[in-house]
């Protein structure tokens, strides 16, 4: 998942929301989060109508096995991240961090902005 983030353009990433449309193809062009354009990794991506069955939350919790709002999850995907790091290569480097190296115990306090980036020198 980190290289393909990495190629994701800055004006095509944005923390702050999930790739919206409606397009039937996963490359539905429009800005988004890590794991908004992530769909287009998955064989059976999520079925982008308001009817769908499964929710978003629920789609990135079966393909990436982290619990919707855990810490994990939080660490890699939350849109607190806009104010702090808001690029692809930062939340490529949060999601390699924490297969590497685990959950940092002040991960929140590094989303907020309160302490600096451990993935970062």
């Amino acid at each position: 998942m980190p290289p393909f983030i990495r190629t994701i353009p800055k004006d095509k990433f944005d923390m702050m929301s999930f790739r919206e449309g409606q397009s039937k193809t996963p490359e539905c062009k429009s800005v988004g989060c890590v794991i908004g354009h992530c769909t287009v990794l998955d064989p059976n991506p999520l079925p982008r109508n308001r009817f769908s069955r499964i929710s978003f939350y629920e789609w990135s919790e079966n393909f990436t096995g982290l619990a919707k709002f855990g810490h994990e999850w939080r660490w890699c995907f939350d849109s607190n991240w806009v104010d702090t790091d808001n690029t692809p290569n930062g939340a490529a480097l949060r999601i390699e961090w924490l297969l590497n190296h685990g959950l940092p115990k002040d991960w929140y306090e590094q989303m907020n902005g309160f302490n600096p980036l451990c993935y970062k020198p």
